[in-house]
C-alpha cells in the first residue's frame, strides 16, 4: 500500500456522487506570513523565472514571487524589455518594496541596491552644458540618446529639426544641450537646437 495523504474535505456532492478534496487548505498560506517574511526595504536573494513586457517574476522561495517592474531596473537607462538586464534562471539579489499579502504581490526593486545617482547627475550636466551624444532609438515623439555608458537621455521632436531628425539612426553622433534635468523623475531633457 501507499503513503497516506492528510486532505480536507471542501464539499460533499449527494446528487452527483461527488467529494470535492484539498492538500492545500492544509498547508499554511505563505501570503499570511509573507510581509513579516520580507519587509519593505530588506535585501533579499532569488531566481528570475519569467518575464512580461513590463517586469520580470522572481521566485524567493518555493512558494512565493515577487516582480521587479521595469521602472525599477534602472536609474539612469531606459529599459525596453526586461531580458535586456536579466535572464532567465539568473540568480540575483534585489530589494523588497513592498508586500500585498491581501492580493498577493511583492513588489522588487533591482536598481535601488545602489544609490541614487539623480543629484550627481544634476551636477554634472547643469543647464545648458552642450555635450555629444549617441542616437539609441527615435520614437515618434523624439530621439533617445546616450549620454555615457550609464545614462540616457531625450531629445523631444520639438527640440530637433525635422530635416535633421529624419536622418538619424542609431548610433548616429549628435551634439546636444542640457534642457532640463529633473532629479525626482529621474529624466534628463535636451535640446539639438544649439
Amino acid at each position: 500500500m501507499g503513503d497516506i495523504l492528510e486532505v480536507q474535505i471542501l464539499s460533499i456532492d449527494k446528487d452527483a456522487r461527488r467529494i470535492s478534496l484539498s492538500v492545500k487548505q492544509l498547508e499554511v498560506n505563505p501570503w499570511l506570513e509573507a510581509e513579516a517574511k520580507y519587509p519593505a526595504g530588506s535585501k533579499v536573494s532569488g531566481k528570475v523565472r519569467g518575464f512580461t513586457d513590463y517586469g520580470a517574476f522572481v521566485e524567493l522561495d518555493n512558494s512565493l514571487e515577487g516582480m521587479i517592474h521595469v521602472s525599477d531596473m534602472s536609474w539612469t537607462k531606459r529599459v525596453a524589455h526586461p531580458q535586456d538586464v536579466l535572464k532567465k534562471g539568473q540568480k540575483v539579489e534585489v530589494t523588497v518594496l513592498s508586500v500585498d499579502g491581501q492580493n498577493r504581490r511583492i513588489s522588487l526593486g533591482l536598481k535601488q541596491l545602489e544609490p541614487n545617482p539623480w543629484a550627481e547627475i544634476a551636477k554634472k550636466y547643469p543647464l545648458d552644458t552642450v555635450i555629444e551624444t549617441q542616437v539609441v532609438q527615435q520614437a515618434s515623439f523624439g530621439v533617445f540618446v546616450k549620454i555615457d555608458d550609464n545614462l540616457e537621455g531625450l531629445i523631444y521632436a520639438s527640440e530637433i529639426d525635422k530635416e535633421i531628425a529624419d536622418k538619424l539612426k542609431p548610433s548616429d553622433i549628435i551634439k546636444a544641450k542640457v534642457i532640463k534635468v529633473d532629479v525626482e523623475q529621474a529624466k534628463i531633457g535636451l535640446s539639438a537646437k544649439i
